[in-house]
Order: C-alpha cells, then sequence, then structure tokens
C-alpha cells in the first residue's frame, strides 16, 4: 500500500493570510472585478468543455439559493415582529 505524505500547510497560511489580505484591500474596485470576471470565464470555459449534467447542477444551485432566501425572509419577519411587539 502507498503512503502519501502529508503536508502541514498551517505555517503557509499563517504566514502568507496577512499579506494575501493587504493585497486584496489595496486592489481598486476594477481590478477585483478584472479578478472576479477571469476566474468566472476561466470557469465557464472549463464547463463547456467538461461533460456533465450542469443543467441538474443549474437547477440545484437555484433550489439551494432560493432556501437561503426563504431562511432569509423567515428570520427577517421573525426580527420585524419581535421589534413590533
Amino acid at each position: 500500500m502507498v503512503v502519501v505524505p502529508q503536508q502541514d500547510w498551517s505555517y503557509v497560511e499563517s504566514r502568507s493570510r496577512e499579506t494575501e489580505a493587504a493585497r486584496l484591500h489595496a486592489m481598486t474596485p476594477a481590478e477585483r472585478f478584472a479578478v472576479y470576471a477571469d476566474m468566472y470565464n476561466t470557469l465557464w470555459a472549463a464547463r463547456q468543455n467538461v461533460p456533465g449534467d450542469w443543467e441538474r447542477l443549474d437547477q440545484w444551485r437555484w433550489e439551494e439559493k432560493l432556501a437561503v432566501r426563504r431562511r432569509m425572509v423567515e428570520a427577517f419577519s421573525k426580527l420585524d415582529q419581535m421589534r413590533r411587539e
């Protein structure tokens, strides 16, 4: 049986977390949008080239989004009701 060595990335993450946060905070909105657009385009291109049941995934994602929004509406409705009482 092959044993794959495990890496402890906690040190690297702790060292890079602050510099990464500083880099992101220093970006302009246009630069942030460019990063987002590049990531979106990369994923979209990969999706076009990889076979899969993408409609099912899209439907699942939509249902999850609706479920989250329904929970939020319910929570905010309860909050409003508590404030009115």
